[in-house]
């Protein structure tokens, strides 16, 4: 299967299930690189909700699960973990603001950036969040791209 047809199928799955997750329209400016980066709480929380969405779909777990502030088991605390990594190395939402989102500390938001970048020692999870890097900026492009349009409204 290509990257292509897992990008379409993962992008499908994500607006089939997870809609009310998407950010509104006013998010997406804010994301230009060339644009001040302030956004509001609810702005980052929102973009934090789409990173939960992508890791939901990508690695088949319940987005409630991820959200729930307890600990979790394995596949569902490594997924959160992702989610996490998302929200902050690719949205660029800051780790206070990742924190309040996910319901943690800043620090557990590092320690969760900090898990993900030294599993990328292995060369299949190295992959595998390679896929899930292009996915995220992938969507990130096309709610820039398509927000004119009024492509999530």
């Amino acid at each position: 299967m290509s990257s292509v047809t897992l990008w379409k199928d993962a992008m499908n799955r994500i607006l089939e299930t997870h809609q009310p997750v998407l950010p509104a329209k006013s998010v997406l400016p804010a994301l230009d690189p060339g644009k001040d980066r302030r956004l509001s709480a609810q702005e980052d929380a929102k973009l934090c909700r789409v990173a939960i969405a992508i890791a939901a779909v990508f690695l088949d777990i319940d987005p409630e699960a991820i959200e729930k502030p307890n600990r979790s088991l394995a596949p569902v605390c490594e997924a959160r973990h992702v989610a996490m990594y998302i929200a902050h190395v690719v949205f660029q939402v800051s780790l206070i603001r990742s924190g309040m989102a996910f319901g943690r500390d800043r620090t557990s938001i590092a320690h969760a950036v900090r898990r993900i970048e030294d599993r990328r020692d292995d060369p299949e999870f190295d992959a595998r969040i390679g896929h899930l890097e292009r996915l995220a900026h992938l969507v990130r492009s096309a709610l820039l791209e398509d927000s004119a349009r009024n492509w999530l409204a």
